[in-house]
């Protein structure tokens, strides 16, 4: 098994993908993706499971539960960043490594340990954390650099982000160090966070459960916060803490509560350089896509989006949602890739895909507003003003007004309706400029606004 064999098998046991989409986050030739899936559905027949199965163009891995754990439970290969983690994490959480075992764990040979130890070499002799060779043991830790602490909580977090698709040997390097289950600990965690109005993310969790394991170790982190700002929400978060923190140690409760405190002002994310560059994103992208974004919880959203889109590009996380597609949405994504590729800007295609769906909803809030009259053509009946359909259409979409008029009335003044309206849709097929449906609906007639603010968005100049 190699890398991108690992890296497969992260991606099919979160999502069915093409062999082109696989190719935007392995970075590989096509021929090397195809010959690692054949690799591994021998590997899979090897122990008795269903093996990797094309649909069109969709590659899936369709396992149980059970099957999955099986999976997992025998596969151990990792890419080279995660061998590099893992003597990374063991050494600093443990204080010494022996190399000549760790290259059992990992069943890999003396000249692949050696070179993933060495930028694990390189890394603290450039951070300042220093160590030395005791005979008969190995190699021990004496000085642990700030900048390798943080380093540290960053990598460890992605175990917790990966943790349901960990192979063994990282899996068993998690539960050495985390003296908690993770699942137990989120049931305390949670009325801590689902009360704090604070906006919650896997990266966010990941690092709660880093931040604990950190301050056994080294004694955390310094948070540096003004509680007077707010001293009603920091004793309400010191209160939760408190309530529900049965079995925290006072240190760790004390640092989660400044942590959630400094989260709630946009200080507690856990890259500051990410921060300035997600703003930056956002400004670019509003130049290109001709936005105002003045709909606060939206941007918020596509912050978050573009925040977490880089910090997974960054630090080597294939997290993926399921893949949705649609046209309007692929239209956006083409316009996206072109402004990324302008930019320099780099991320992996689902967050590529979140990112356009954000977009699509801002774009059309933002153009919707232009919308004023739309004309209602009906076949055979008049509705007037006062009917349940055109009463409730005005409840459901308050900023436009509709107009109902019958095919005939339309087709005695045409110059004067096309000129007073924005849209006209009809039940009918006519011989002018309106959008044809079969019956009318709230929703249908909705979704044509929407398209028509969408169309009008992606074509500002």
């Amino acid at each position: 098994m190699n890398t991108t064999a690992a890296n497969i098998l992260k991606i099919l046991s979160q999502s069915e993908m093409s062999v082109d989409d696989m190719q935007l986050y392995l970075e590989v030739e096509k021929s090397s993706i195809i010959k690692s899936i054949l690799q591994f559905n021998e590997f899979l027949k090897s122990i008795n499971l269903p093996t990797i199965e094309k649909s069109e163009n969709l590659y899936s891995l369709n396992l149980s539960n059970q099957q999955m754990k099986t999976l997992f439970n025998n596969f151990n290969t990792l890419t080279l960043t995660e061998k590099i983690d893992y003597l990374y994490i063991k050494f600093i959480a443990t204080g010494f490594l022996n190399l000549e075992k760790e290259k059992e764990n990992l069943d890999i040979s003396r000249s692949t340990i050696l070179r993933a130890f060495k930028t694990v070499k390189e890394t603290f002799a450039k951070n300042g954390t220093t160590y030395e060779y005791v005979h008969g043991k190995g190699l021990v830790l004496k000085n642990l650099s700030q900048i390798d602490k943080g380093t540290f909580c960053k990598k460890l977090m992605i175990f917790f982000i990966e943790e349901d698709i960990l192979v063994p040997s990282r899996k068993k390097l998690l539960d050495s160090i985390k003296k908690f289950d993770t699942k137990e600990r989120m049931e305390k965690l949670y009325p801590i966070l689902s009360s704090s109005d604070i906006s919650i993310n896997y990266v966010m969790l990941s690092f709660v459960h880093t931040l604990e394991i950190c301050v056994d170790l080294f004694g955390g982190f310094n948070f540096k916060i003004d509680k007077d700002s707010n001293i009603e929400k920091f004793i309400k978060l010191k209160n939760l803490v408190h309530k529900h923190g049965a079995g925290f140690n006072d240190e760790y409760k004390k640092q989660l509560v400044e942590f959630l405190f400094s989260f709630s002002y946009e200080e507690g994310q856990m890259d500051g350089t990410l921060i300035n560059k997600s703003s930056k994103f956002i400004e670019d992208l509003k130049k290109c896509f001709k936005l105002q974004m003045s709909n606060k919880d939206l941007y918020r959203l596509l912050f978050n989006k573009v925040y977490l889109s880089f910090f997974k590009f960054e630090n080597n996380i294939l997290k993926i949602s399921n893949l949705k597609r649609d046209k309007a949405q692929l239209k956006i994504l083409e316009k996206l890739d072109k402004f990324l590729e302008e930019y320099s800007y780099k991320m992996y295609l689902a967050d590529k895909y979140i990112i356009a769906f954000v977009l699509k909803t801002i774009i059309i809030e933002e153009n919707l507003s232009d919308i004023k009259n739309v004309l209602l053509l009906f076949q055979d009946a008049v509705i007037n003003k006062k009917s349940a359909f055109n009463v409730y259409l005005k409840r459901y979409i308050p900023t436009v007004n509709f107009d109902v008029e019958p095919i005939l009335f339309y087709q005695r003044d045409v110059a004067t309706l096309k000129k007073n309206y924005d849209i006209i849709i009809s039940d009918s097929k006519i011989s002018y400029d309106s959008i044809l449906i079969d019956s009318y609906s709230n929703i249908k007639i909705y979704e044509i606004l929407e398209n028509h603010a969408l169309k009008r968005g992606l074509n500002k100049e």
